[in-house]
């Protein structure tokens, strides 16, 4: 990044607030009030954290959040569906509270979603839906792929799919990784990957607080840093497969959900991907939304999900 680029780089969005939490709307608070269950899984000697909400034996969803994110991204969402279903959201390894490994794997992601899932008990009512926002988004398609017939549908939120030409053959930078004093200059550094304005700051605040553990700096001294593995992407084995051959392998009914004014699954993308998975594939866009759809327009996803994971989709 050159000096003149970064002289255009809007500031980071909870620097405003200098550490204090924005106002929050009442909607949200009696959200966070809804109470929740906390446990762990073991897949592959990796422990995997999630938390689930609703009563056990209620027709299950669970909730895979995006890159370098965590469970309670979902913090705004989940709470409103959980009446007449079980919901549980996890980390993902290398995410989260979640333990790090040496690589990570596609094929091992699915696995944490359906042993996670499977413990918290969204599999307790029959078969469930996954939902995955972003690179989450992804992970629910190989889950889709590999457990399918285990599951009641599926869902992508944002997940830009290219064609093969265009697809990505690298890793996306390292992030993370530095130790700060405080943990209220920690949380001033926060941004959004990719970025882009959020209006609800108090979205943003919350999932930045439960991004943040203690760690000791270079001097010795106690400090703050992100949660995820910030060699994440280096230690990534992905072998991306053509998009045709995934709409082929899917082993379930799948819904796209986009960002009426996302960057990343603009119109060209959003017509290929109607074209790749066909007209079995039911494709919502959620207006006044960008790429961070599940923050942009919470409540909006919520009745989205709450219609799509009824007894009428899905068989």
């Amino acid at each position: 990044m050159n000096e003149k680029t970064a002289l255009k780089r809007p500031p980071a969005p909870l620097k405003a607030f200098a550490g204090e939490k924005p106002p929050a709307p009442a909607w949200f608070e009696k959200a966070l009030a809804v109470p929740c269950d906390r446990g762990t899984s073991t897949v592959q000697d990796a422990t995997i954290h999630w938390k689930a909400w609703g009563k056990r034996g209620k027709p299950g969803l669970i909730l895979v959040h995006g890159g370098v994110a965590h469970k309670d991204w979902w913090d705004g969402i989940a709470p409103f569906l959980c009446e007449t279903r079980r919901v549980v959201a996890l980390d993902l390894s290398g995410m989260g509270d979640s333990d790090h490994r040496d690589v990570y794997k596609m094929e091992c992601f699915a696995e944490e979603v359906m042993t996670a899932g499977r413990d918290g008990g969204a599999f307790d009512g029959g078969a469930p839906f996954v939902v995955g926002h972003s690179f989450g988004g992804f992970v629910t398609l190989n889950t889709a792929m590999q457990y399918g017939e285990q599951l009641r549908g599926a869902a992508i939120i944002d997940s830009p799919i290219r064609p093969p030409e265009e697809q990505r053959n690298s890793s996306p930078p390292s992030r993370g990784g530095n130790v700060y004093a405080s943990f209220e200059e920690a949380l001033q550094r926060f941004r959004l990957l990719p970025e882009q304005p959020c209006e609800n700051a108090f979205l943003l605040d919350h999932i930045a607080r439960q991004s943040l553990k203690t760690a000791q700096r270079p001097d010795g001294t106690p400090g703050w840093t992100w949660k995820f593995d910030p060699n994440l992407w280096k230690k990534m084995s992905y072998t991306r497969k053509p998009p045709a051959e995934v709409a082929a392998s899917l082993k379930t009914r799948i819904a796209i959900f986009r960002g009426g004014d996302s960057v990343l699954v603009n119109d060209e993308i959003w017509a290929y991907m109607a074209s790749v998975f066909g007209p079995s594939a039911s494709m919502i866009s959620i207006p006044a939304a960008q790429h961070h759809v599940i923050l942009d327009q919470p409540i909006a996803m919520a009745a989205a999900l709450e219609t799509l994971t009824g007894p009428g989709w899905g068989g």
